[in-house]
């Protein structure tokens, strides 16, 4: 069932899901960061993940906060920055990641992102150094990001390596749900399409043959982008298994870290009736967090940060230093 909704009091001039979400996504005025520090993260087979880290002012004593965009966005996307700030402003360092094949990955990319490729978090925080993960690991995704780490964690025995907690804004906890409301929107939706659509033809891949170029220049949905690219390219036999085998909803109740997933109830490419069918009950390390209003990875009401970054930020301070960290001597204690 979806839970009660968290009452939400618009900012104007972003009234409703699609201007919040146009704020979020594709506001030309980004926040300013502190200047950061490129890393190029390997993967096994040879490509790398673009990242900029930022370090807070001070000793850093706080987990790292690793930030994950969404479906044809970068590290460069307003949501992403907003977050970073309020982040590095709570003390936290702060890695902005970018995913595989995406715009600051390109030079080092020879494949591409999708939805179940968890794996490649799992090999980028596998080689941070312990100088940036030695505090541990807070994850945040937003949209397809967001599903990549609730896949990760699921995946992984519920809680992969140093990370001791995670948030989830706007995930597409039902794949298909959330490509039909995209499909649906008529300027939203085929902006999205167009925009992937030259995202994954841009990189020179190794796993992409012509037939398939061809499907993705004529796919005129996303969803038929997804049946006729995506699931053949990565060894899917359909669309349908691609989106069970790739479904956040899933991983829910094998996550073993404290998670945060944010939904808002007008977001225009990701419906809150994703949160249906699922047993929270089931899922003991999740807090669902359903907001009255947000769009998509907007949430801007009233206040100086958006309510999306107050949440995160609240949730990550709460997480505690766990004993065996801190001290290795505790771990093996009864």
């Amino acid at each position: 069932m979806i839970p009660a909704l968290t009452p939400f009091h618009v900012r104007p001039p972003w009234l409703g899901g699609v201007l919040q979400t146009f704020r979020a996504l594709r506001w030309p005025f980004s926040v300013r960061l502190p200047a950061g520090h490129r890393l190029w993260l390997p993967l096994p087979d040879g490509d790398a993940l673009a990242a900029m880290l930022h370090l807070p002012a001070g000793d850093v004593a706080r987990p790292l906060a690793v930030l994950v965009h969404g479906m044809t966005g970068s590290e460069d996307d307003p949501y992403l920055r907003e977050a970073a700030a309020g982040l590095l402003r709570r003390g936290f360092p702060v890695l902005r990641l970018n995913l595989r094949g995406s715009p600051r990955s390109l030079a080092r990319s020879t494949s591409h992102y999708h939805l179940g490729r968890d794996q490649d978090l799992a090999d980028a925080l596998a080689v941070l150094p312990e100088a940036l993960t030695g505090q541990g690991v807070v994850l945040a995704g937003w949209s397809l990001g967001g599903a990549l780490v609730l896949n990760l964690l699921g995946r992984s025995g519920g809680a992969p390596g140093p990370v001791l907690a995670a948030a989830a804004i706007g995930p597409p906890l039902q794949p298909e749900l959330a490509l039909r409301a995209i499909d649906a929107q008529p300027v939203l939706g085929r902006a999205l399409l167009a925009l992937y659509r030259r995202e994954v033809l841009a990189v020179p891949a190794t796993d992409l043959p012509e037939p398939l170029r061809q499907a993705a220049r004529s796919a005129a949905w996303l969803v038929e982008f997804e049946a006729t690219v995506t699931a053949p390219r990565f060894g899917f036999p359909s669309y349908a298994v691609y989106a069970e085998m790739s479904r956040p909803a899933a991983a829910l109740p094998r996550i073993r870290v404290p998670t945060l997933v944010i939904m808002a109830a007008d977001d225009p490419l990701v419906p809150l009736a994703s949160m249906e069918g699922i047993d929270w009950a089931a899922c003991p390390a999740v807090a669902p967090l359903a907001v009255a209003g947000g769009g998509h990875c907007g949430f801007y009401d009233r206040r100086s940060e958006s309510l999306a970054v107050r949440a995160i930020g609240a949730f990550f301070e709460g997480v505690g230093r766990p004993a065996s960290l801190s001290n290795p001597a505790a771990a093996s204690a009864p």
